[in-house]
């Protein structure tokens, strides 16, 4: 595969991708938090998980409150740079308040708080790429696209379950490219303007701190990187060289500190596991260090 730019940051032009699943922690009484440093504004808790929701109340710094079970919503950066999609919906005040100005003890989801009622983050479809398409074996980031898609609780254009092919083709249509015309690989470009026909707001990151941060925050990202660096059987014909690459990074379990994959080049398609030093191995190669952040 080549590169479509020159750049020392380039974009990755990508042979395979995947996609992302949600975990629902097990029910359990309402967890106590304090309301953060707002700088004084003070936090409001509204009637959805997003600030263009009606406001119902204004919380003071330092506020104790109640929380029964988290969602994930619009993203929302604090005072201090801090950027979260969780929102905490409080009994009392029959609402919803951003986490990223919520101290809870933990950055992320709250170990034993569930998953808000109706509040899933999609379906999650293993789905390899090599669908019999004259380009499925760079259509990493087509297949990308589509799984990302259904895991966000999107339904892919030209969907259909017993024929993901249609969907992944159409993928490649909203890249820009053209069905069935072999153009050596996708790029974040690419991925971020197929995004963009659902309305999504997505961006490309070159830092992998940022980049872990965003997944453990609730949301997927598609990452670039080199298939070598896997630690799972491919369908690549060089395991050793290797090829540039697309796969999604889906959510972070905090009961075991791993990252959950989805890889459509994997002999399997199941979800994997992964480290933080296992992501690290696939990311910094030449043609990786990149990500498209949903």
């Amino acid at each position: 595969m080549t590169r479509l730019s020159g750049f020392r940051v380039v974009l990755a032009t990508a042979m395979c991708l995947a996609a992302l699943v949600g975990v629902a922690a097990p029910a359990a009484a309402d967890y106590p938090a304090t309301v953060g440093n707002t700088d004084g504004d003070g936090l409001v808790v509204r009637a959805g998980t997003s600030p263009s929701t009606t406001g119902l109340t204004v919380l003071a710094t330092g506020t104790q409150v109640q929380i029964s079970c988290q969602a994930y919503g619009a993203s929302v950066t604090n005072t201090r740079g801090f950027t979260s999609s969780l929102w905490d919906y409080l009994p009392a005040y029959r609402g919803y308040v951003s986490d990223a100005y919520m101290a809870t003890g933990y950055d992320y989801r709250i170990p034993g708080v569930p998953l808000c009622s109706g509040s899933s983050t999609g379906t999650l479809v293993p789905l390899q790429q090599n669908q019999g398409q004259p380009t499925q074996w760079e259509d990493c980031g087509p297949t990308a696209v589509v799984t990302a898609l259904l895991a966000l609780g999107r339904t892919p254009h030209e969907w259909n379950a017993s024929y993901p092919r249609a969907a992944i083709e159409r993928a490649r249509v909203d890249m820009g490219l053209a069905r069935g015309v072999l153009t050596g690989g996708t790029n974040e470009a690419q991925v971020n303007r197929a995004f963009s026909t659902y309305g999504l707001s997505t961006w490309t990151s070159w830092s992998f701190d940022t980049i872990l941060a965003h997944v453990r925050s609730g949301r997927p990202v598609v990452m670039a990187g080199n298939t070598r660096g896997l630690p799972w059987p491919t369908n690549v014909r060089d395991p050793v060289a290797g090829v540039p690459h697309f796969l999604t990074v889906a959510r972070y379990d905090s009961a075991t500190g791993e990252y959950l994959v989805l890889d459509p080049i994997a002999v399997n398609a199941t979800v994997k596991r992964a480290t933080r030093a296992t992501l690290w191995a696939y990311f910094d190669n030449y043609l990786g260090r990149a990500a498209v952040l949903t």
